[in-house]
């Protein structure tokens, strides 16, 4: 992720990425460090969204566009369909991605349920 040849947008969605999986990560951490647990949905969330993410950053790393080309010059990057003979790797990252987002968002949703009936004086900030 951090070696894009030029491709901005791919480095900032990249550091996009990283950080909403990193700072979901320490919120994790610092929750069970404070004694606090994770609802079962939640950690059905938690799986799903890992799930979707390895393999959509598999997709993610290995390119099959480029923005830097002309359309006619970026052809050499197609590669050919894998999903049904219709999708390429570009259209399933979009997929993988798009679920991994879902969940993700969804972990942040639901990760605190466990804390409706607790008085906000004895809920921990971190």
């Amino acid at each position: 992720i951090a070696q894009q040849e030029g491709d901005f947008a791919s480095f900032l969605l990249g550091v996009f990425i990283s950080n909403l999986l990193l700072y979901t990560s320490f919120y994790i951490i610092m929750k069970l460090r404070h004694g606090e647990r994770i609802c079962r949905q939640a950690m059905t969330y938690i799986l799903l969204s890992w799930l979707c993410w390895a393999p959509a950053m598999y997709f993610f790393l290995n390119k099959s566009t480029t923005w830097q080309l002309l359309p006619a010059e970026s052809r050499r990057y197609n590669q050919s369909c894998r999903l049904f003979h219709f999708y390429d790797n570009h259209d399933i990252w979009h997929f993988l991605s798009a679920l991994a987002l879902f969940f993700s968002f969804m972990i942040l949703l639901t990760i605190d349920d466990d804390l409706a009936e607790k008085p906000r004086d004895k809920i921990p900030v971190f």
